[in-house]
C-alpha cells in the first residue's frame, strides 16, 4: 500500500481540550513536518470505546488509500492491554487493543497486525501512549517505514460486539443511531420502546417527513435505523445514552 505524496494522519480521541492533542501533533510534526494532520473528533464521551469505534468506522473509509488513522479512547492505558498497528488493504489503524477499530475493520481486508513494542520508543509514559507510542509510530509510517519494525506480529485482537437493539451513537443534533438494520419496508408508522416509554413515530425518508418537534424513524447514512426529532433533540427528550437498549417495532 502506497502512502500518499502528502501523508495523511487522522486523530480521533476523547481528550476534549487542546493540551493532549497538541502534544500528539507536535510529536508527529517533529518526525515528519510534511504530514497533513486531520482532526476527526476529540469530543467523544470520555472512555466510550463504542462511540469512538463508530466514529472511526464511519469516517475512515472516506479518506484516500494509505491514510493513517490514530485512535485514542484508552481507559486501559498503563495496564496489560496492548498497543496495535494494523495494516489493511487500504489504511493503517494505530491505537489500543480494546475494540476501538472493530467496526472499521469489518469492511477491510487485514494484511498485518503488530503488537507495538514500547522498547522501540524513547521515554514512554504509562499514562499517555497516544503521545509516546501511537503518534510517533504514525509519523514513522508516514515516512514509509514498515510497521513490522515496531513490534511483533499477532493474529488476534479484541473485538466489540454490537448489542442487538441498542444505541450505538448519538450525534450533535441529538439523533439516535441504533444497531437495528431491518424494519418492514412497507411500514409507515412505528413504535419506539425505550425504558418505560412507548412513542409512536413515522417511518420516513427524511427529517422533513414529519412536523417540527415530532419523532421520526429513518434509515440513516450509516445504514442503521435512526431515531430523530425534527428540529429538536430525540436523545434529550428520551434521556438516551449510548449502549442502552432500544427497540423499534412496525
Amino acid at each position: 500500500m502506497k502512502i500518499p505524496s502528502t501523508p495523511i494522519i487522522t486523530l480521533t480521541t476523547d481528550f476534549s481540550s487542546d493540551l493532549y492533542r497538541g502534544q500528539m501533533k507536535g510529536v508527529i510534526l517533529s518526525i515528519n513536518e510534511k504530514v497533513q494532520i486531520i482532526d476527526i473528533g476529540h469530543h467523544t464521551r470520555h472512555y466510550d470505546i463504542l462511540e469512538g469505534a463508530f466514529l472511526i468506522w464511519q469516517v475512515s473509509s472516506r479518506f484516500p488509500p494509505g491514510s493513517i488513522h490514530v485512535g485514542v479512547i484508552d481507559p486501559g492505558v498503563g495496564t496489560f492491554r496492548a498497543g496495535l498497528a494494523i495494516k489493511t488493504d487500504k489504511f493503517y489503524f494505530i491505537g489500543p487493543d480494546n475494540g476501538l477499530f472493530s467496526l472499521a475493520l469489518k469492511d477491510q481486508r487485514i494484511k498485518t497486525i503488530i503488537q507495538i513494542d514500547p522498547s522501540r520508543f524513547e521515554k514512554v509514559s504509562s499514562t499517555f501512549h497516544g503521545r509516546d507510542l501511537f503518534a510517533p509510530l504514525a509519523a514513522h509510517i508516514s515516512l514509509g517505514e514498515k510497521i513490522e519494525d515496531f513490534g511483533q506480529r499477532i493474529d488476534k485482537i479484541k473485538l466489540l460486539k454490537l448489542k442487538k437493539d441498542s444505541i450505538i451513537y448519538i450525534d450533535e443534533f441529538g439523533n439516535i443511531i441504533t444497531s437495528i438494520r431491518e424494519i418492514s419496508p412497507l411500514a409507515k408508522k412505528v413504535i419506539i420502546h425505550y425504558q418505560d416509554r412507548k412513542i409512536k413515530a413515522k417511518f420516513a425518508q427524511a427529517f422533513a417527513g414529519v412536523k417540527t418537534g415530532e419523532f421520526v424513524v429513518l434509515r440513516g447514512s450509516s445504514g442503521y435505523l435512526e431515531i430523530d426529532k425534527n428540529k429538536d433533540s430525540a436523545a434529550r427528550d428520551l434521556g438516551a445514552k449510548v449502549g442502552e437498549d432500544i427497540e423499534i417495532h412496525s
